[in-house]
């Protein structure tokens, strides 16, 4: 694994600043001396390039480099965890096709819309609404109708279950303008996406809780396992550790924003995530993440990425290796 925490480059200043180094050496004479200049010439061509984005990979101190559009080749995946304050949004590019899960709170839509937009991205092939609270499909109904998808899936709800409130309207409209087909988000179903796969874990049964109802689903590529979990709290958990699909996976996106009620002993136990992202606004009401999810998390692993802290989380896997880049310190 790989952590680039770097931008695509040297600043103006840093390219001046070797320039004027080499012309200091270009007046001087003597062997070390060219040795010196063709040094310099090499760190001021380096320089130059990673600030156009031909190096995408330079390692260093400071933001994150912005990486591939949608047109990005088959044999590379990008997960994109785009800040959205107290919610979730993710999305996902392989082989030039696209998923987005979920798309935060009410207000955040411009973001999500613009960073896509960023990304090259036409219509969606896959529009995932992990479950039916604001806080994760807030955004949809304006990412819709700006992209609109081929393909919807989101929980299956009883009457008891759904929302009446106007989001939820507002995002049943636009699917049906969006002429997108739906499904439910029925386990064991599987997708492809470009040269990756994923395949639908949850929700195993009804519950009264739409966090309890979240589309867990995991995604596949080069060997290298995603596992997005929405709001999933213990009970869910259990009910997909019952069925003995596989959990075990390379990055997790922890459940409920790092909430105490997800993330249980048994559900890492059989995760066992090398990286762990949390979506979360800074300074959130609910005080997420928990300090006791983060304990247990950190028994299986150090790398915890949040979107509070590290802002936009860029995971991309190419030749089986996983590179991560975010936008802050």
């Amino acid at each position: 694994m790989k952590k680039n925490s770097a931008p695509f480059g040297a600043s103006d200043k840093d390219i001046e600043a070797a320039g004027k180094a080499l012309g200091k050496v270009m007046r001087s004479k003597g062997k070390k001396k060219y040795f010196l200049l063709a040094l310099i010439v090499i760190v001021a061509v380096v320089a130059a390039l990673t600030k156009t984005g031909v190096l995408p990979d330079v390692v260093g101190t400071g933001e994150t480099v912005t990486a591939a559009p949608a047109s990005s080749a088959a044999d590379t995946l990008e997960v994109n965890y785009i800040d959205v304050g107290q919610g979730d949004c993710t999305l996902i590019i392989c082989g030039g096709q696209t998923m987005l899960i979920d798309a935060g709170e009410n207000g955040h839509e411009e973001k999500v819309i613009s960073y896509l937009h960023s990304k090259g991205v036409g219509k969606l092939d896959y529009l995932v609404c992990s479950h039916q609270h604001t806080d994760h499909m807030g955004g949809l109904p304006e990412v819709l109708d700006e992209f609109g998808a081929s393909t919807v899936i989101m929980p299956r709800l009883t009457k008891a279950q759904t929302p009446t409130n106007k989001t939820y309207t507002a995002f049943l409209n636009s699917v049906k303008a969006s002429g997108a087909k739906v499904e439910a988000a029925q386990p064991g179903n599987s997708y492809t996406l470009g040269s990756a796969k994923f395949e639908i874990l949850g929700p195993v049964a009804d519950d009264e809780s739409l966090n309890n109802m979240s589309a867990v689903l995991m995604l596949t590529f080069e060997g290298k396992k995603f596992l997005f979990t929405g709001d999933a709290e213990k009970e869910e958990e259990q009910e997909i550790l019952a069925e003995g699909r596989g959990l075990d996976c390379d990055v997790l996106k922890v459940g409920h924003h790092g909430s105490k009620t997800s993330s249980s002993a048994d559900f890492l136990a059989a995760a066992t995530p090398e990286i762990c992202v949390i979506e979360c606004g800074a300074d959130n009401d609910y005080g997420h993440p928990h300090k006791q999810a983060l304990e247990r998390i950190k028994e299986y692993t150090s790398e915890i990425y949040r979107t509070d802290i590290c802002g936009d989380i860029v995971i991309t896997c190419s030749g089986g290796e996983l590179n991560i880049a975010y936008e802050r310190q």
